[in-house]
């Protein structure tokens, strides 16, 4: 069985980043000041739903490559509701035969029935995520992703959320989310206000080396990609 090529996924991802800031700055010139507004915002909509697949991608690339954690998770999942009695039944008449390869839309009908993309609501949850599906080799840029990341990471997926429902809810959690220490060091610190409009915080500039907002969070989610 040929197996998923994860350089493939991270290959395609990165020249997807590039192509959407490479629309942002060539298009940003002709537009209004309000109309730059919109566009940071479908902006980061738009990359975030890139990450989202690219993720999902790169999960089942690593099921499919070694399923060895993966086949745990799912002999664990026979046994979840089985009273002590059924589970040694199980266990004497039914042993679960871990698999040595998965194909494709095996581990995707197997991580979803109708077949949606595997997503993680925060940088957290992709690794406790990682931690149940994927073995340790593949795993490990996951693990490895340091606070300052996850943070920049849970700002984005707050951003595409508030822009998506501008609820009280992803107000108040884009404002939580925002506002964590750790995001001081990339210009993406906001203590005090709330984020009224995503738009026009993502278009101001960075107080430091003046690179909007949008670009700093674009940077910042092709590093990380590279290091999952």
């Amino acid at each position: 069985m040929r197996t998923m090529d994860p350089a493939i996924i991270h290959s395609s991802f990165q020249a997807q980043l590039v192509r959407v800031l490479g629309f942002y700055n060539s298009a940003k010139p002709h537009l209004s000041d309000a109309d730059v507004t919109i566009l940071a915002s479908s902006t980061l909509v738009s990359v975030a739903t890139i990450w989202e697949s690219f993720v999902s991608d790169l999960i089942i690339a690593y099921i499919n490559r070694d399923p060895s954690t993966f086949a745990v998770h799912l002999n664990n999942a026979l046994s979840e509701g089985l009273t002590d009695k059924q589970k040694a039944i199980k266990n004497r008449y039914a042993k679960f035969v871990a698999p040595k390869s998965i194909d494709k839309a095996t581990v995707i009908e197997l991580l979803d029935g109708d077949g949606n993309n595997v997503t993680f609501s925060s940088g957290q949850a992709l690794q406790d995520g990682a931690r149940r599906y994927v073995a340790p080799a593949h795993r490990a840029g996951i693990e490895g992703l340091t606070v300052q990341q996850l943070a920049v990471m849970n700002l984005w997926i707050a951003l595409r959320n508030h822009i998506a429902h501008d609820s009280e809810k992803s107000r108040k959690t884009l404002k939580d989310k925002v506002s964590h220490g750790t995001l001081i060091q990339f210009g993406l610190h906001r203590a005090v206000n709330n984020v009224l409009q995503p738009g026009h915080y993502l278009k101001s500039l960075h107080q430091v080396n003046g690179t909007p907002r949008i670009e700093v969070i674009l940077n910042q989610m092709s590093a990380i990609a590279a290091a999952i």
